[in-house]
């Protein structure tokens, strides 16, 4: 059995130069001075078939047909294990099995093109051989497997004698095939296995009515999940992966907590902001917008399902934040690690928490795991979030009564010591307003040319993309002027927020939050009921967050056109000046943020231990 090479430092064999040559390009075809031994003059297969410590060998080289590749005037390297390293019960698997495992397990694992003779002079090196496996090659071994003889002479190569059997590791792909208890991902994976010519490896025949044809086609197989979703190249050699792989029971059980976010209905109508121009004029049909129509058999569901569970199964070693999971106790857990999909995951103590075994590949390892070990807001129920410090907002603000919008992007140097403003901000929000990332605090605003004096009250409506049917805690983040201009007057917002969503009956709903609460504004529910006051008041000067508490959208947005909205606006009259003296007028909102239920309830159970 090989050193467990892929946990620990003795990672770094793999990033070793992939030449597989340790002399010169002169001598790769050169046999070593034979002197007067006879087997120079004879093939590989000649020297192999008469030998009589390698009936073995030979026994597997007929039956898989390689020895007409021995006996070919192709230059090789062979290590040949001697009867005595073979096991008969290994022996016995290998004769049982047909051509192509024999050759890909047990002869191309033993050689290589080209001329690697052993001498005193042979710095370690690591062989690649013909089934594109790595081995360490040094004056003393091959593979860590000591020679009973080397530099035997052939015609066509150069032979070395083993004491021991290189043993035979899939890579990550590979091994997919042999995954045990694990049914339910390698079902999901093999299920988009294709097959395609590989034109590098086949034999050019001639062009018959225009098209090329191949004399020899070689096929080879690739996988859209892996390489679409997990984006991981599992047959790669040279690289170095951490492949988690959930049994049945982690499967199932990850299912029945994605599935429910991704409740799609046939057919779904939304407010269409880029439509609409006032906010009472939402209350009827005709604004509405009819989305692409979802398939009603659930496909999309289980399709985005499936994909969620195995996005962030693969972590690449080159990233320090993932060594935990190769087994590097110098780096801590709680690190940051990076799946290749592209996600930041924060803490990998549950991934080695349920882990039930690890296996050893030829270009990694793999963890089988009985849970799911990530966080739903991290993976497969993000935080919605409008910020402008982010990303562009332009496909996802409206602003009705005004025709200009400003991004203000304040430097953090200059809130320096001005802790006050932000003290009323909880800090969960702190983080996603503030991030570590950016120098600057932003937040998009009125334009003070077209609202300042006028009798003009404007409405900020966001479009929140990408919404799961799931249950969300949702925030909305004013600035203050005295952010910008600290010697600004001092005044106060009046804001009222509804939000505007589909049901489950695809009929649109129009809610004023915090949820239940009622409103005097020109609007009815769609039963006719009327509604009663609610005003949102922040602190005068400080940056506010108003909690609009906890809401459930009933289908799933994702991925559709439609979106629901928020929308913000004011309840104050601006017709008098003593108004537009008294009360805030111009919007500023540094970001809109749907947490998810579950993310939301830790933090509040963080802040109140």
């Amino acid at each position: 059995m090989k050193a467990n090479k892929y946990i620990g430092i003795m990672m770094l064999a793999v990033t070793m130069l992939t030449a597989s040559s340790c002399t010169d390009y002169s001598d790769y075809n050169s046999v070593p001075s034979a002197g007067d031994q006879p087997s120079a003059g004879k093939t590989l297969w000649e020297n192999i078939s008469s030998d009589q410590q390698l009936t073995k060998f030979a026994a597997l080289a007929q039956r898989s047909k390689f020895s007409e590749a021995l006996n070919s005037p192709r230059f090789y390297t062979v290590w040949a294990p001697v009867d005595a390293a073979i096991s008969d019960a290994e022996y016995n698997r290998l004769m049982a099995s047909d051509s192509a495992t024999i050759v890909k397990q047990f002869m191309q694992q033993h050689m290589t093109e080209y001329n690697y003779p052993v001498s005193s002079a042979l710095e370690s090196t690591m062989i690649v051989s013909l089934n594109s496996k790595h081995h360490p090659f040094t004056q003393d071994s091959f593979d860590g497997i000591t020679y009973s003889a080397i530099n035997i002479p052939a015609a066509n190569g150069v032979m070395h004698k083993l004491n021991g059997l290189s043993e035979f590791y899939p890579n990550l792909y590979e091994n997919i095939d042999n995954l045990l208890g694990c049914d339910k991902m390698k079902d999901y994976i093999q299920k988009y296995d294709e097959y395609y010519l590989d034109v590098n490896a086949s034999v050019i025949g001639p062009l018959r009515d225009g098209k090329q044809t191949y004399l020899d086609s070689v096929m080879k197989k690739r996988n859209n999940v892996i390489r679409e979703i997990m984006r991981a190249d599992l047959e790669d050699e040279d690289s170095t992966f951490c492949m988690l792989v959930p049994n049945d029971q982690a499967w199932e059980s990850a299912y029945a907590a994605i599935n429910p976010c991704y409740n799609y209905i046939p057919k779904m109508d939304y407010m269409d902001l880029e439509k609409k121009t006032t906010i009472a004029s939402a209350t009827t049909a005709t604004t509405a917008k009819a989305d692409k129509t979802v398939e009603t058999d659930g496909e999309l569901q289980d399709s985005l399902t499936c994909r969620n569970i195995v996005s962030n199964l693969v972590f690449s070693n080159w990233y320090k934040g993932n060594q935990p999971l190769f087994g590097n106790g110098s780096y801590a857990p709680a690190d940051t690690a990076y799946s290749t999909s592209g996600y930041h995951l924060t803490n990998m103590q549950p991934v080695l928490d349920h882990t039930t075994a690890i296996n050893e590949m030829s270009n990694g390892i793999t963890r089988t795991i009985d849970a799911f070990p990530f966080s739903s807001w991290e993976t497969y129920n993000p935080i919605i979030e409008w910020s402008p410090s982010v990303r562009d907002y332009s496909d996802q603000i409206y602003t009705m009564k005004v025709t200009k919008l400003t991004t203000h992007n304040i430097p953090l140097d200059s809130l320096a010591g001005r802790d006050s403003l932000f003290s009323k901000v909880p800090e969960m929000i702190r983080q996603l307003i503030l991030p570590k990332t950016s120098r600057f605090f932003s937040y998009v605003a009125v334009d003070d040319a077209n609202v300042d004096g006028t009798t003009g009250k404007p409405e900020f409506n966001f479009a929140l993309k990408g919404v799961r049917s799931a249950t969300y805690h949702i925030y909305v983040v004013t600035v203050p002027g005295q952010v910008e201009e600290p010697l600004r007057v001092v005044k106060p917002y009046y804001l009222r927020f509804y939000l505007s969503w589909t049901d489950a009956a695809n009929k649109q709903q129009y809610t004023i939050l915090p949820n239940g609460a009622k409103s005097t504004y020109e609007m009815t529910t769609d039963n006719g009921e009327s509604t009663a006051s609610l005003t949102c008041l922040g602190d005068p000067g400080r940056v506010n967050v108003f909690d609009l508490g906890e809401f459930t959208f009933p289908a799933c947005y994702y991925g559709l056109d439609a979106y629901p909205s928020l929308m913000m606006m004011h309840t104050k009259s601006y017709t008098s000046s003593a108004n537009r003296q008294k009360y805030d007028q111009l919007m500023r909102v540094a970001g809109v943020y749907l947490i998810p239920k579950e993310y939301n309830d830790l933090w509040a159970n963080s802040v109140n231990e």
